[in-house]
């Protein structure tokens, strides 16, 4: 089904339709949301947040882009406009991160029985949190053009703006995170002393990993798979997998909708 017909089916009030679209992109918005937000309860939250924005103005929709294009630059406005988070006052600057890092001179290594669990989930973690080092733009260029890879001229129509002007940004984007990488990550530069398994005791006193709620780790393949690969600097470049939605909004969404009268389906 075209996109245009899939927005008419929605808009008449069409539920397996409704359902069917919602179920599409709420993966799509959920993995642009965790990525730049780093917590996976605001993730949630904008996801549901932005799924409303989507279906209330399918109408505006005029295909000067894919439908996927435009659910993208209804989420990253989205995104881009929310409130400086927790997370973002926490982490900082980079040289705050360092710090961070730095701040244990004998870190102890993890000894459990599900320490490869347990590392996976702090490399996620971690990596993602670099990104909240980043401003706002260069942060949305670099998921768009290296965790998703989506080329420049479609990532200019989401973050309306040019394609060099997009290209600058996750350039500079870029080379923030490599020269952050080459000073402290142990997997990018042996030389580093920061090791993901030496930094999990203290992630879980502090709170940063909870090991009967772990936030990434079962949400996803291959992105811990490519850190691996991050001292040849192709991995922090490459699709880091997809994060799996482990909420699905469709029940509460539709009825959201149908109480507010926004569609109205049988």
């Amino acid at each position: 089904m075209k996109d245009f017909e899939l927005i008419q089916e929605v808009l008449a009030g069409n539920k397996p339709q409704l359902d069917s679209f919602i179920q599409s992109v709420q993966g799509q918005i959920y993995n642009l949301s965790l990525r730049f937000l780093w917590s996976k309860e605001d993730a949630e939250d904008a996801t549901q947040e932005i799924l409303i924005k989507v279906i209330t103005n399918l109408a505006r929709f005029e295909g000067k882009s894919s439908l996927k294009t435009w659910v993208y630059r209804v989420a990253s406005n989205h995104l881009m406009n929310l409130k400086k988070t927790k997370v973002e006052q926490a982490v900082g600057s980079f040289q705050d991160f360092s710090n961070d890092l730095n701040y244990l001179p004998e870190p102890e290594s993890y000894e459990g029985a599900d320490s490869r669990l347990m590392e996976r989930e702090m490399k996620t973690g971690c990596t993602l949190a670099m990104l909240q080092c980043l401003n706002r733009d260069q942060r949305e260029a670099f998921i768009l053009g290296s965790a998703l890879k989506i080329n420049s001229k479609k990532a200019a129509t989401i973050t309306d703006t040019t394609p060099e002007t997009f290209r600058k940004r996750l350039q500079q984007a870029r080379q923030q995170i490599g020269t952050f990488l080459e000073s402290n990550c142990g997997v990018y530069n042996p030389q580093n002393k920061c090791r993901c398994s030496k930094r999990i005791n203290t992630a879980i006193k502090q709170g940063r990993i909870q090991p009967d709620n772990l936030a990434f780790t079962n949400t996803i393949d291959s992105f811990n798979t490519e850190m691996e690969e991050m001292n040849s600097m192709a991995g922090i470049y490459q699709n880091h997998g997809s994060f799996k939605v482990e909420e699905d909004f469709t029940q509460e969404l539709t009825n959201l909708l149908k109480t507010s009268k926004i569609i109205n389906y049988d």
